[in-house]
């Protein structure tokens, strides 16, 4: 009897094409954002950083959300979920409904995530997004999702790199961005355009460059509370796979800046650490939003 990781590697080194391998995946009982990962592995630029090893989590705004049936609906689906006052305390154990005066619309609430990690991780998410969509919760011009990764394990020279790179990628990026989150459209994401980061090699010069201040698409101030690196220009959404697939952006983006820095980027097929699947998926977004 194969192991599962021998016929992985099987399937993976067949012939067959992409379709088949992913339908034969599926069939070894692995989740979709699995069989991605093994299709489309990080390249050897990120060789020296454990991108998968990242630890994440997400801030999901919406509104139209009944605290008491989403904590239902979570409990229903394995999670816990508790309804708590404004915080920003960390944890690993449960997702935690919070109130946000940003959000626009009746029962507004900012759900986060514990503390995430790999393929469990990426199942809880999902419960959390099916949760929340059997409520009924909903999303507007006033709501977006946060994203954070661990950042304890990142040199200050690379935590550098990620900033510039998604500077000067920024331009692109907003091209798969909602108008509401674009270049200077929204104060609680505002853009990195105009932020000179020359010479700066340390957390603490971003920081400065950056005036210590929290909304920005990237926010280097979380590194003091959280030891994370935050992104926050994604529009709000429930949609598991708008989330997964910006999540494996942000991770590429990690991972690549660990060696290599961007000069100049004009499209989404000129981004270097996507596939031409990831290209496809963000030119489609392109599209629809435009």
């Amino acid at each position: 009897m194969k192991s599962l990781n021998e016929q992985i590697n099987e399937i993976v080194k067949s012939r067959k094409s992409m379709a088949a391998k992913r339908y034969d995946l599926v069939k070894l009982g692995l989740q979709p954002h699995e069989v991605y990962a093994i299709l489309h592995p990080l390249p050897a630029y990120c060789k020296g950083f454990d991108a998968d090893g990242l630890t994440f989590g997400v801030e999901i705004e919406c509104y139209n959300a009944d605290r008491m049936r989403l904590i239902s609906e979570a409990t229903s689906r394995g999670l816990t979920m508790h309804s708590e006052g404004y915080n920003h305390v960390d944890n690993n154990h449960y997702y935690k409904l919070v109130s946000d005066a940003s959000i626009s619309g009746y029962n507004g609430v900012e759900c986060v995530s514990p503390i995430l990690k790999g393929r469990d991780g990426h199942n809880s998410l999902k419960a959390c997004c099916e949760a929340l969509n059997a409520t009924g919760a909903r999303v507007n011009q006033s709501t977006g999702l946060h994203v954070h990764f661990g950042a304890a394990n990142i040199t200050e020279a690379h935590f550098c790199n990620i900033v510039r790179n998604y500077q000067r990628l920024e331009a692109v990026i907003d091209t798969f961005m909602p108008v509401s989150r674009r270049a200077s459209n929204n104060r609680y994401c505002c853009t990195l355009c105009n932020i000179d980061m020359t010479g700066v090699n340390t957390i603490a010069g971003a920081q400065r460059a950056m005036h210590y201040d929290r909304y920005y698409k990237v926010n280097v101030t979380a590194y003091n509370s959280h030891k994370t690196i935050e992104f926050r220009q994604h529009a709000g959404t429930t949609n598991y796979t708008k989330i997964k697939n910006w999540l494996q952006f942000l991770r590429k983006l990690i991972a690549w800046s660990y060696n290599n820095t961007i000069d100049t980027c004009n499209s989404i097929a000129e981004i270097p650490f996507l596939n031409d699947t990831e290209k496809a998926y963000f030119t489609a977004r392109a599209a629809e939003l435009n």
